[in-house]
C-alpha cells in the first residue's frame, strides 16, 4: 500500500502526480519512465547526506543515527544501526524487512514451564500508536456455585436503565450497599467507553494495537475451579467466566481483535486463599486464535515500531499478599481459614480425586505454610530475571506492568531506587480501584521522581475507592488510552462517562524517556 512505501517514493509520486496533471498522457508515461529510472539508478533519491564526519548529537543518537557528518554547520544522519535504515532524514524499519517471529508456542505441561520466557516479538509499521491499559475489570455473575450469568442472575435488572440480563456485576467493596446507578454497570460502562474509543481511532486509521490488563481479571476468587482439578488443560476453554466477562464484554466485533497483554491479581489466586484456578488464566493463552495473552506469571516481549522499540515486562507481585496463616484472613493469600474455607470451599471447587484440597500439587503451594515460601520465591526468582533482563535491555523506552502500585514494595523492594538505576519510563498498576496518573509528583510521601506511574483500576469488576459521580466527573471507573512514539508518550485517563455515557477525557500526560544511570551490581 501507499502507507508502506518509503518517504522517498511517496516524495517521488507526489511530483509525479503533480506533474502529470500539467502535461498530456503521453508526456506523462514519458515520465512516469524516467522517474521509475531515476529510483532504481539513485537508491530512491535516498542517498546519505555526504561531508565531514562528526559526533551525533544526544537527540540524534536516540534517532538511532550510528554515523553523522556535517551539513552546513550541522550534524546531519548518514547512517544508522541495524536493524533500522535511512528513509529520508529519518532512522526507520519496516516489519517486512525484519526475520520472522518466533511461532506462539504450544500449550506448556505445566502453568510455570513460561515463567520468564519472551514471548514472540509484536510489530507494527507505525511511528506513533495507541494502546489501552485497564484492570480490576471482571465482574460477577453469582457468588454461588458456578459464577455463571443468566437471566436472573444480577440483582440490579430492572432497578437501572441499562441492559443488565445476563452480564455482570461489581463486587461490593465498601462498607456501605450499593445504590448508585454507575456502580450497578461499572464494568459495563468502562467496557462501552473502550468500544467507542477503539471506533473512533479505527475510522482515524489509529486503532489501538492492543489491550495492557494489569490483573484482578475474575472476581471474586479468580476462575471458579480448583488449581489442581485434575482435568485437561484444554477444559479452560470452555469457561463461562471467560465466556461471559470476558469475551462478551469486549467483543471482537466493536474492541477490535486485539491481544490482551495480561498479569495476576491476587483476587486471580482467590483473593483470599491460593487455590483456585488461578492457573486456567495460564492455559487460556493457548486457546487457538485467541487474545488472551498471560504465558505465565512473570513473562516479557518487545515491540518494534517503525522508529523505536519497547520492552514490556509482566510481573507478579503478588507476594505483597502473601502473609503468616495465622493472620488477615480476609486478604491473606496463605490464609489458614481459607485453603481451603470460607470463599475458596471445596465443595464447590473440588481438586482432583484423591487429591489434598490444601495442594496446588504441579503448579503451587503444597499448603497454608508452604504458600509464603512459594510467593517468595517466586518473587525471588522474578527479580533476578527482571533486572539482568532491564540491564540488557536496548529497547527505546521500558515499560513494566504489574498489579501493585510501587508504593506496595513488594519483598521489599525500593521501586524509586530501581527505576533510576535502570531507567524504568513507565509502570502500569491496579489494585487500588481508581484512575490516577504520577509523573514528577508524589503520593502523600511516595515519589518515583522521573518515572511515571498509573493505577487504572477502576475497570468495573469491584466497587470502586470512592463514589462515582452520575455525570462521570472523576476518576473512579474508566481506562487509559496511550500512545507510544520515540520522543512521548501520551497518557489520557478516559472517565466511564456517566449514566449519559459521555465522552469524558479527565487528565492529559506526556511522558518523556528517562535514561539510565550507572548501574549498581545486581542483588536480591
Amino acid at each position: 500500500s501507499l502507507h508502506d512505501l518509503p518517504l522517498c517514493w511517496k516524495r517521488q509520486l507526489a511530483s509525479l502526480a503533480l506533474a502529470m496533471v500539467r502535461c498530456s498522457a503521453e508526456t506523462a508515461v514519458l515520465l512516469l519512465g524516467a522517474v521509475s529510472l531515476a529510483t532504481l539508478l539513485s537508491g530512491c533519491g535516498n542517498s546519505p547526506p555526504s561531508g565531514p564526519v562528526v559526533d551525533c548529537t544526544a537527540d540524534l543518537k536516540r534517532r538511532h543515527c550510528s554515523k553523522c557528518v556535517d551539513v552546513k554547520g550541522k550534524a546531519a544522519c548518514a547512517e544508522c544501526s541495524a536493524p533500522y535504515s535511512l528513509d529520508g532524514e529519518v532512522c526507520a524499519v519496516r516489519c517486512s524487512s525484519l526475520p520472522k517471529p518466533a511461532e506462539k508456542p504450544g500449550m506448556p505441561a505445566n502453568a510455570n514451564d513460561y515463567r520468564g520466557k519472551t514471548w514472540p516479538d509484536a510489530c507494527y509499521d507505525d511511528a506513533e500508536a495507541h494502546f489501552f491499559a485497564v484492570g480490576d475489570w471482571g465482574g460477577v455473575c453469582t457468588f454461588g456455585d458456578g459464577n455463571k450469568c443468566s437471566s436472573a442472575s444480577n440483582p440490579y435488572t430492572g432497578k437501572v436503565a441499562f441492559n443488565t440480563t445476563a452480564k455482570p456485576y461489581p463486587m461490593p467493596n465498601r462498607a456501605t450497599p450499593i445504590t448508585n446507578t454507575v456502580d450497578m454497570v461499572a464494568q459495563g460502562l468502562v467496557a462501552d467507553r473502550m468500544q467507542e474509543k477503539a471506533n473512533e481511532l479505527k475510522q482515524l486509521g489509529k486503532e489501538p494495537k492492543f489491550v495492557i490488563n494489569v490483573g484482578d481479571n475474575f472476581y471474586p476468587g479468580g476462575v471458579d475451579a480448583h488449581c489442581d482439578n485434575g482435568l485437561p488443560h484444554e477444559q479452560s476453554f470452555m469457561s463461562s467466566q471467560f465466556a461471559q466477562i470476558f469475551e462478551s464484554m469486549y467483543p471482537v466485533e466493536t474492541l477490535g481483535n486485539i491481544e490482551w497483554w495480561s498479569v495476576l491479581g491476587n483476587h486471580d489466586y482467590g483473593g483470599v486463599c491460593y487455590i483456585k484456578g488461578w492457573d486456567q488464566q495460564i492455559f487460556y493463552t493457548f486457546k487457538p486464535d485467541g487474545r488472551w495473552v498471560l504465558p505465565a506469571a512473570y513473562w516479557r516481549r518487545k515491540v518494534q515500531f517503525k522508529t523505536f522499540s519497547v520492552d514490556f515486562f509482566f510481573l507478579d507481585t503478588n507476594v505483597a499478599e502473601a502473609e503468616t496463616p495465622a493472620i488477615d484472613p480476609d486478604h491473606n493469600l496463605c490464609s489458614q481459614m481459607a485453603n481451603p474455607g470460607p470463599r475458596c470451599e471445596t465443595r464447590k471447587f473440588p481438586p482432583a480425586n484423591g487429591s489434598d484440597p490444601q495442594s496446588c500439587t504441579a503448579t503451587g503451594p503444597s499448603d497454608p505454610h508452604d504458600c509464603v515460601r512459594w510467593f517468595n520465591k517466586l518473587w525471588k526468582d522474578q527479580l533476578v530475571w527482571f533486572k539482568q533482563g532491564l540491564q540488557q535491555s536496548t529497547a527505546d523506552w521500558q515499560i513494566v506492568v504489574m498489579h501493585h502500585p510501587p508504593f506496595f514494595s513488594p519483598g521489599g523492594l525500593s521501586w524509586p531506587e530501581l527505576a533510576r538505576e535502570m531507567g524504568i519510563d513507565l509502570i502500569i498498576t491496579g489494585h487500588k480501584h481508581e484512575q490516577r496518573v504520577y509523573y514528577k509528583t508524589t503520593q502523600g510521601k511516595f515519589t518515583m521522581g522521573e518515572t511515571a506511574w498509573v493505577i487504572t483500576g477502576g475497570g468495573g469488576g469491584i466497587t470502586s475507592e470512592g463514589l462515582p459521580e452520575s455525570d462521570g466527573q472523576d476518576d473512579q471507573y474508566g481506562f487509559m488510552d496511550m500512545v507510544l512514539s520515540l520522543d512521548r508518550i501520551e497518557i489520557t485517563a478516559i472517565s466511564h462517562g456517566g449514566i449519559n455515557g459521555d465522552y469524558i477525557e479527565r487528565n492529559k500526560t506526556s511522558v518523556a524517556p528517562r535514561s539510565k544511570v550507572e548501574v549498581l551490581e545486581l542483588s536480591v
